[in-house]
């Protein structure tokens, strides 16, 4: 095929310079595609995306909450655009007020002991206070003492593919949702540089309970694969280092012996 169209394999609409418009951070979902379309994931971070190894937590969403018209799940994974077809057959992108944004603190906790009853429970959640949390997933949850004030706020000030920061302000201790997937292997939480556990809640979000006062708090991914990998690295480029050294020094002492020989 021509080398432009591998380089540019969808070509950008009015809407897409819509959407480009909005300078904030969010998602945008297209009905018409599902979780495998590949064109909104092209210009938008989107919440589907066409490849052959997918998230099961996400595909459990679509088969289970989205395809059957729960918008609460929409405004969790904050999907800010949502693409639609007007009356006369024409597409655009209608914004959805309600979404909950990046991040935001919950006044309550609804625990379940089974994954099929933390994701029933996103039947009738209200995302934007309420939370469900697998205790027999994460022990401990029970002891969480949080309240959340009209005051407590808390927003993404950097955003990486790889680093994620917020910034909270909460006059009390309180249990922040993140609108990223929950990833243990690899994605680590920091509060104020000191390493925090954080848990899973809503089936597939992340939450962290947020001490009272102002905190940075950050989201890296330091998968422990690439530290022993770059580490068997680094010990193999210095062993083979030595070798040469060591090579190339008894071919200088063989050739001076042979000079002093002769």
């Amino acid at each position: 095929v021509a080398k432009r169209i591998m380089s540019q394999p969808f070509q950008e609409t009015q809407i897409d310079r819509d959407i480009a418009k909005d300078g904030t951070i969010f998602r945008v979902f297209d009905p018409s595609e599902g979780i495998n379309g590949s064109r909104t994931s092209y210009f938008h971070q989107s919440i589907g995306g066409y490849h052959a190894a997918k998230p099961a937590g996400m595909q459990d969403l679509f088969e289970y909450q989205i395809y059957k018209g729960n918008t609460e799940i929409l405004n969790m994974l904050n999907v800010r655009y949502v693409v639609q077809q007007n009356a006369e057959g024409g597409r655009y992108a209608a914004l959805n007020t309600n979404a909950n944004g990046n991040a935001w603190f919950i006044e309550s906790l609804q625990q379940v002991t089974t994954a099929d009853g933390e994701i029933s429970a996103l039947d009738s959640l209200n995302t934007k206070k309420n939370a469900v949390v697998n205790t027999s997933e994460f022990t401990g949850i029970n002891r969480f003492d949080f309240q959340v004030d009209s005051l407590a706020s808390i927003s993404l000030v950097d955003y990486q593919p790889n680093q994620l920061r917020y910034e909270s302000t909460n006059p009390n201790a309180g249990i922040a949702v993140f609108s990223e997937m929950h990833y243990p292997h690899g994605w680590n939480a920091y509060v104020d540089g000191k390493k925090t556990d954080h848990f899973k809640v809503n089936y597939v979000l992340r939450a962290l309970r947020v001490p009272e006062g102002k905190h940075t708090i950050e989201f890296k991914f330091e998968p422990e694969v690439i530290k022993k990998g770059s580490t068997i690295s680094l010990a193999g480029s210095i062993a083979l280092g030595l070798i040469v050294l060591a090579s190339l020094g008894l071919k200088f002492w063989q050739g001076r012996n042979k000079n002093e020989g002769s």
